[in-house]
């Protein structure tokens, strides 16, 4: 009798020792946010976290790989993890990003421009008072007036830019 109970003491440890599985989950390093889809392999054994990243390892495996897109892979001794395993992230987070801008027209080209203005439209003035004399503006003042992709020639001119930094980069 005794010697049943032990036979069946003994063969429930070793099914229970050979059933073995332990849950882990797999996080963050940083924001110890659950990583759901990371991959799991060790010794002929595969899995892939939940949505809760949750996996179950078998106790028979002693190293698991883990992989992850967005994470650098790591390689785990299950004999070293608790509950959690760690991953670390690849993508760069910025803390500050400073944008500088750069004046549209500088303070000498702009002066220019108010000066070439008034001169035109003192010009207007005397027109409007000798009507039998055509008006006109000057094109160097029209092209500055007008917006760079609106200039004769801006296409042509971009085209060719393109075309050099084509062959540069070649």
């Amino acid at each position: 009798m005794k010697t049943t109970r032990l036979i069946l003491l003994l063969l429930t440890l070793c099914a229970a020792t050979a059933t073995a599985q332990r849950r882990l989950v797999v996080a963050d390093v940083e924001t110890d946010g659950i990583i759901a889809g990371a991959n799991v392999e060790g010794n002929g054994y595969y899995a892939v976290s939940d949505s809760m990243g949750h996996f179950t390892a078998p106790d028979s495996c002693r190293t698991l790989v883990f992989s992850h897109v967005n994470y650098e892979s790591r390689i785990v001794n299950l004999e070293e993890v608790r509950d959690t395993v760690f991953l670390i992230s690849k993508l760069l987070n910025l803390k500050e990003v400073v944008v500088f801008g750069k004046v549209r027209y500088e303070e000498d080209g702009l002066d220019e421009l108010r000066r070439s203005l008034r001169l035109q439209r003192k010009e207007a003035q005397l027109m409007a008072n000798d009507p039998g004399k055509p008006a006109s503006i000057p094109l160097g003042l029209l092209s500055k007036l007008l917006p760079k992709k609106w200039r004769s020639g801006y296409r042509k001119e971009q085209r060719q830019k393109h075309h050099e930094d084509v062959l540069r980069e070649y």
